[in-house]
């Protein structure tokens, strides 16, 4: 039986499910302005550990919800044994991974906001002080920069909110940026014409890679292959036209998208003579599919 879990889990857990320990740990240990915040009339213990397996050696641990200032909140108490060969130098990152699971766990329960959470580490290890900081942003090797830049609001492109005029100013990404903005129009065709007036889509693509053009077509194709197969067609003429130096790429790729359209046609066709009762060599025979295909059909089934 490992250190950690015998006798100083055992010893932990027991100590921390009394509810007096637990009020008169927090109230001798807690800032007093947040211990006056906590509802401990809602205080009970969480039958879960958030602590990963390879870590169970050095750490134990303890959950209990708590109303924080009239909202959902938890603390983990975490039991940190050190031995000198094994200290926790990024405890401060172990404690926000875990704070991080518990939200999560929060969230997945079916509520709507984060709780609060106010992780609290207890250590008895051989080397006193604690060697290493609990200050999260010291695992950086720039703090400062660290300070300025993490955890801190993200960065939101709102591709609905920018002008069309803004984002042809984005050299090479504005032929992606304009696709995504123009996605929910479901036409393409007016787009690739205006863009290829303006030489935004030569410009990008004599910048790219073949394989990032071929998921330009790819992308453009299939929004309109499955509803809409003639729209495909001229789409991809046109780009044959204004591009007539990938014309060969683009129609080899257009007849491939073709092809799958038919296929994915065929196989609803199928499923649904399958499910009705029809041999499999009449579906064979209606849908030109292979037999490994009817068999992964019939198998769903």
């Amino acid at each position: 039986m490992s250190i950690i879990s015998h006798p100083h889990d055992k010893f932990f857990k027991g100590s921390l499910k009394e509810k007096q320990i637990a009020l008169d740990f927090l109230k001798a240990h807690l800032p007093a302005d947040i211990y006056q915040q906590l509802d401990f009339s809602t205080l009970r213990a969480i039958d879960k550990s958030y602590v990963s397996a390879e870590l169970r050696e050095v750490h134990s641990d303890m959950v209990y919800a708590c109303q924080i200032n009239g909202k959902a909140g938890y603390i983990p108490l975490l039991l940190l044994l050190e031995h000198q060969s094994t200290a926790s130098k990024h405890m401060a990152f172990r404690l926000l991974q875990y704070t991080v699971n518990l939200m999560g766990d929060h969230l997945k329960a079916g509520h709507n906001s984060l709780p609060l959470v106010l992780p609290i580490c207890l250590y008895h290890g051989a080397v006193s002080p604690y060697p290493y900081s609990t200050d999260i942003f010291e695992d950086f090797d720039d703090v400062e920069m660290a300070r300025a830049l993490v955890f801190k609001q993200f960065q939101l492109i709102d591709l609905t909110m920018l002008p069309v005029d803004t984002l042809k100013q984005h050299g090479a990404a504005s032929l992606m940026e304009l696709l995504f903005k123009r996605y929910q129009e479901r036409d393409f065709i007016e787009t690739i014409r205006q863009l290829a007036d303006q030489g935004i889509l030569k410009m990008a693509v004599s910048h790219t890679t073949e394989s990032y053009f071929f998921a330009m077509l790819e992308y453009i194709g299939s929004n309109e292959q499955g509803k809409q197969p003639q729209k495909a067609e001229d789409l991809f003429k046109l780009l044959s036209t204004v591009l007539p130096e990938k014309r060969e790429s683009i129609m080899t790729f257009n007849e491939q998208l073709r092809q799958e359209g038919e296929r994915q046609k065929a196989l609803a066709i199928a499923k649904k003579m399958l499910a009705e009762g029809s041999e499999p060599a009449f579906v064979k025979k209606v849908t030109g599919l292979f037999d490994e295909d009817i068999q992964k059909i019939a198998l769903q089934h």
